[in-house]
């Protein structure tokens, strides 16, 4: 069924699927918004089936557009970096969209500086930035749907893993709380409530500097838990809390009245960030300039 289909309209159906509406599919593509429509119409009959339903905000897809994005977005993706690099790749020129998974504080801490790289010396390509979860992204980049994802743990599955930069952790206390030159003191850690993030985000060795080095400190279960490391700020200011977070990333945040960063009252364990990639990734040069690219810009 595949195989006597035009790729530019598959091409069209995953950014369709990916941005769920059609003028900013359309807007990816560099076509007009009927050119998008047109292909499409085209899909539906080929396949016998709507492939998108209309919602308030865009489409969602059906049943069968699910299983199709499932089948073409890895193979396709590659297909288009190969073609898009048949010619030697260069950035200076090409318009090539990439698609990067990072948490929320890789999205604040670590994006800016991504880009401010990539616009120097390629002005014309494009980053999506996709949310990490920590248990697919393994198949995400292996399927091609993702091009590269930074994560503060290592993922299991045969992906492309290297080390980009050490960070620790602190913690995040309300800015009134008296403390010991820096450092939060053990008997507030024990009384006051504690926000983490949840495991999805990669940051593992926030449960193990809790469950080892501040056993008998702070408790294994949290009294929330949150998906984004974003909200911890806000949560700790406002409601009393403590939060461990990475220090060297919250560091170079801007955060709200109410709340500083304060060492930790044992050894901080360190995390290391990784870089994550397809093993073949450097097989197309437009893909391995992203991630020389991301190691220039992360590595100061």
């Amino acid at each position: 069924m595949l195989a006597t289909i035009d790729l530019n309209l598959l091409r069209t159906f995953v950014e369709v699927y990916r941005a769920r509406n059609l003028t900013s599919a359309a807007e990816t593509l560099r076509v007009s918004q009927p050119a998008v429509s047109h292909a499409l119409k085209r899909l539906r009959t080929h396949f016998d089936d709507p492939l998108f339903v209309r919602t308030g905000t865009g489409v969602r897809p059906t049943r069968l557009a699910v299983d199709l994005y499932a089948d073409v977005s890895g193979p396709l993706s590659r297909i288009v970096a190969r073609t898009e690099d048949g010619t030697r790749f260069d950035p200076s020129s090409s318009r090539r969209r990439f698609r990067i998974a990072l948490t929320d504080l890789g999205e604040a801490g670590l994006l800016p500086r991504i880009l401010l790289a990539t616009a120097e010396v390629a002005p014309g390509i494009s980053i999506e930035v996709v949310p990490l979860d920590i248990e697919s992204v393994a198949h995400d980049v292996l399927s091609g749907d993702i091009d590269a994802a930074i994560t503060s743990s290592p993922v299991i599955g045969p992906v492309h893993q290297e080390i980009l930069f050490q960070d620790r952790y602190a913690c995040l206390a309300p800015s009134d709380l008296d403390h010991d030159d820096g450092r939060i003191r053990v008997e507030d850690l024990r009384r006051l409530p504690e926000a983490r993030v949840g495991a999805a985000a990669g940051h593992r060795a926030i449960t193990e500097a809790v469950t080892t080095l501040g056993a008998g400190v702070m408790s294994s279960v949290p009294q929330v838990e949150v998906p984004r490391f974003t909200s911890l700020p806000w949560i700790v200011a406002r409601c009393g809390y403590v939060a461990i977070v990475p220090i060297d990333a919250f560091a170079a945040l801007a955060l709200p009245a109410g709340v500083r960063l304060l060492e930790l009252p044992f050894p901080s364990p360190t995390t290391s960030v990784h870089l994550i990639s397809h093993n073949d990734a450097g097989a197309t040069s437009s893909t391995a300039w992203l991630l020389d690219t991301m190691r220039s810009a992360l590595a100061a």
